[in-house]
C-alpha cells in the first residue's frame, strides 16, 4: 500500500479516539434538541478582568463528509475577530516530514512481520477486516500494529464517505490561509513518537478493539458529529471516554489525551498574553471531560464560557 495516500488522514485521526473506542448510545443522556441547538461547540476563554481580550476555543471533528459542518454565526464572528488560527498541526507543513517518519516509526525491519507482534485473537480477526476495506494481507505485514489500527480506521471512514478535507480544522485552515497567522501547538514528530511509543501489548489491544468494532466506526463518527453540531460536550465525552476507567486503557488515554492536554493548556494560556486574538481548534476529545482543556483552563484561573450559536 502506498503510505502517502493515508498520511494526512492518519494524522487527522489523532484526538478522536475512533480507532479504539466502540460506539456507544448516548441518546438518553444528550440534552433535548431545543436546548442543545442553542449552544455552539465554541468557548471564550479570558483572564478575569480582561473580557475584551478573549481566546476562542473549539473542537474539531477531524474527518467529515462534504458540506457536513456549517459554522454557526457565533463562530463566524469569532473568526472575523481573530488574527491567528491555532491548530494541533498544519498538515500542509507536516506532510513533507510525514512520509519519512511513518517509514521509520510505523514499519518493522525487513526480517520482522506484523504477525509476530499480534496475539492469536488479533491475528484471527485481521483477515476479515482487511477484506472489507479491500486491502491485501501483504500490504500490512510490515506495519507495526498501531499503524495498521489507524490505517484501517481511516479506510473504514473513507468507505463511509468521510475525508480529511471535510474535517473542521481543514475547513478553518482554508479560511485562514493568507489572512491569519497559523500557530501550531504540536509537531508531527511528537505525535508519531507518541503512537509508536506504545508497547506491543498496547498496540495489539488498540488493533484488536479496532477490528472488533470496525463496522461501527462510522456510527461513532456520526455520534461525535452530532455532539459537535448540538454544542454538547457531555455527550461527546461519553463517546470518547467510554473506556477510560478500564485499567488496560489508562496508558492509552494518558498518552493520547491527558499528557497532551496539559501541554496544550500551557501553550494556550501563554497565547492570552499575546497582542493578537487567537482562535484555537484542536481535536474535540481534547476539550471535554475531567482533564480536558476546558477543565484545565478553568483550573488555571481563566474564565471559560460556552458561546451560543447566534
Amino acid at each position: 500500500m502506498r503510505l502517502n495516500r493515508l498520511l494526512l488522514a492518519l494524522l487527522s485521526l489523532l484526538g478522536t479516539a475512533c480507532a479504539t473506542t466502540p460506539a456507544r448510545d448516548v441518546s438518553s443522556t444528550s440534552q433535548p434538541a431545543a436546548v442543545a441547538e442553542q449552544r455552539a461547540f465554541l468557548w471564550e476563554v479570558t483572564r478575569p478582568g480582561t473580557p475584551d481580550k478573549p481566546l476562542y476555543l473549539t473542537g474539531s471533528v477531524h474527518l467529515g463528509r462534504p458540506g457536513q459542518f456549517v459554522f454557526p454565526p457565533s463562530m463566524e464572528a469569532a473568526l472575523v475577530r481573530s488574527q491567528a488560527l491555532v491548530v494541533e498541526l498544519d498538515p500542509d507543513k507536516a506532510s513533507s516530514q510525514a512520509q519519512r517518519l511513518v517509514m521509520s516509526l510505523g514499519l518493522l525491519p525487513p526480517a520482522d512481520s506484523l504477525s509476530a507482534h499480534l496475539s492469536p485473537e488479533t491475528r484471527a480477526l485481521l483477515p476479515q477486516a482487511l477484506q472489507r476495506v479491500g486491502l491485501p494481507a501483504q500490504a500490512v505485514e510490515r506495519m507495526r500494529p498501531w499503524l495498521v489500527s489507524v490505517s484501517l480506521s481511516v479506510l473504514e471512514m473513507q468507505k463511509a464517505g468521510y475525508s480529511e478535507a471535510g474535517g473542521i480544522d481543514r475547513l478553518l485552515l482554508a479560511r485562514a490561509r493568507g489572512s491569519k497567522s497559523i500557530v501550531e501547538l504540536e509537531t508531527i514528530e511528537g505525535q508519531l513518537n507518541m503512537l509508536s511509543g506504545f508497547p506491543d501489548e498496547m498496540q495489539d489491544l488498540m488493533l484488536r478493539e479496532q477490528l472488533k468494532g470496525s463496522e461501527l466506526t462510522a456510527v461513532t463518527m456520526a455520534q461525535v458529529a452530532t455532539a459537535w453540531e448540538g454544542g454538547n460536550p457531555e455527550a461527546l465525552a461519553q463517546v470518547i471516554f467510554a473506556q477510560k476507567d478500564d485499567p488496560a486503557y489508562k496508558p492509552y488515554y494518558e498518552a493520547l489525551f491527558f499528557t497532551r492536554n496539559r501541554q496544550m493548556a500551557d501553550k494556550l494560556a501563554a497565547l492570552l498574553d499575546k497582542p493578537e486574538t487567537h482562535f484555537a481548534v484542536v481535536g474535540a476529545g481534547h476539550l471535554v471531560g475531567e482533564g480536558g482543556l476546558l477543565d484545565l483552563m478553568a483550573r488555571k484561573g481563566f474564565q471559560v464560557r460556552q458561546l451560543p450559536r447566534e
